[in-house]
């Protein structure tokens, strides 16, 4: 796989917009790849202030741009590199998203929670850019200034999960992390209420064996990581990661946008929201293979 061309920094000037600036500028030195960061103006609020103040539209769209690129330029200067920069007006997300399009942006950073996001939630804006952008997305915690010390990767044997694994593997090739392959799973005859087999205990304990060994051949060669593989008994995933994940002090946890269950495939957006929610965590969400494929 290619590695990264050009990162997009979304950015609200927020402590969140501060950790996920810096985590951008590691991501592009590691990789030579261009950087960009864009501020999204809220049309709809400068609509109503010109309003309030009884002055064109034109004039005052003009004079915001001005003021937020002086802004954005000072702020983008706190991180000890030269970031490009610019200040638009428009709809945020689509904004966002039309940014990382005509930027070909192989992956959208954003702070998890933004200036106007309660403190305890991931921001409304990241979240639906994890929907919509048809590219990877990392929502950086606002602790997360430096290496991702401790990294998760989440495992259901999808080929998106592939790609989170070589995603995972390489944040912790760069910054020397601690890597945990993780496998969540409910016992099958529990997911199609079945009743527990007579042998129960021993099917279940041959059961997570082969989940164990699967997870282990999934990943493959860990030569040179430090790895750790655990398979996970839980009802559902994202209690059974947010647990693990919180129990190591998980800096980032990887996973992909679209999953495989049994034998459908679900989009974990919930999933990930959840997980925002729980652990105070970093999230690198994926995409299927066939769009862009560049590593971090």
């Amino acid at each position: 796989m290619n590695r990264l061309k050009n990162i997009l920094l979304g950015t609200d000037f927020s402590t969140g917009s501060a950790a996920a600036r810096q985590q951008a500028v590691r991501l592009a030195r590691w990789n030579g790849a261009g950087l960009q960061a864009v501020h999204v103006v809220d049309v709809l609020a400068v609509r109503q202030y010109a309003e309030q103040l009884e002055r064109p539209l034109m004039l005052v769209e003009k004079e915001i741009i001005e003021q937020t690129g002086r802004r954005l330029r000072e702020w983008l200067a706190q991180s000890g590199s030269v970031v490009e920069g610019a200040a638009i007006i428009g709809m945020p997300l689509d904004g966002l998203l039309n940014a990382a399009r005509e930027n070909e942006a192989s992956l959208l950073v954003l702070g998890v929670r933004g200036e106007t996001s309660a403190h305890a939630d991931a921001g409304n804006l990241a979240l639906k850019c994890l929907r919509k952008a048809q590219t990877k997305v990392m929502l950086v915690h606002e602790q997360h200034v430096g290496p991702f010390k401790q990294v998760v990767a989440c495992v259901d044997f999808s080929d998106t999960a592939r790609v989170a694994v070589q995603q995972a593997r390489h944040v912790a090739e760069q910054d020397g992390s601690q890597i945990h392959f993780i496998h969540v799973y409910s016992q099958p005859w529990q997911t199609l209420q079945q009743a527990t087999p007579q042998d129960g205990g021993n099917v279940a304990g041959k059961y997570r064996t082969v989940l164990e060994n699967r997870l282990r051949e999934f990943v493959g060669d860990t030569t040179g990581l430090k790895a750790t593989f655990q398979v996970i008994e839980a009802d559902r995933s994202a209690p059974g990661i947010a647990d693990y994940a919180r129990r190591h002090a998980a800096d980032l946890l990887v996973l992909g946008s679209k999953g495989l269950s049994n034998l459908k495939y679900l989009l974990l957006g919930s999933t990930v929201e959840r997980l925002l929610r729980e652990v105070p965590c970093s999230v690198l969400v994926v995409r299927p293979p066939g769009g862009d494929g560049a590593k971090l």
